[in-house]
């Protein structure tokens, strides 16, 4: 029996998107090919554009922009190429966000991180 609840986790910055839930690899082709220009920084072409990958346990998708910088505007950007890639995929419904300041725990200074949970459902 397939889900009908998806959960889009998005972290800045680098950007960190995960992916838990019933989503379609075209929907993750998709997602490949606008991310790393949503960002406000551009990727340099010889890193090669950072790509989702598929985790088992637990089961979700995962990608790492490292090296890309988001300001508010790029952070727009970023959820807006989300959920067009979710809305062309069909049925998803956006059901409530949820957004948080933390510390971020791999630095020795002060440094703040804001983590964002996008949470779907579709009637299937």
């Amino acid at each position: 029996m397939t889900s009908n609840n998806l959960i889009v986790n998005i972290n800045f910055n680098p950007p960190h998107i995960k992916i838990i839930g019933p989503i379609r690899e075209t929907t993750i082709e998709k997602l490949n090919a606008v991310l790393p220009t949503a960002t406000t920084s551009q990727r340099s072409m010889r890193a090669g554009a950072p790509k989702f990958n598929f985790e088992p346990q637990p089961p979700h998708w995962n990608a790492k922009l490292d090296g890309q910088f988001c300001d508010q505007i790029g952070e727009s950007s970023l959820f807006l190429a989300v959920l067009d890639a979710l809305e062309e995929e069909g049925g998803w419904k956006l059901s409530t966000t949820q957004a948080i300041t933390m510390d971020d725990p791999d630095t020795q200074q002060q440094d703040f991180y804001t983590a964002y949970k996008f949470f779907f459902h579709r009637i299937l």
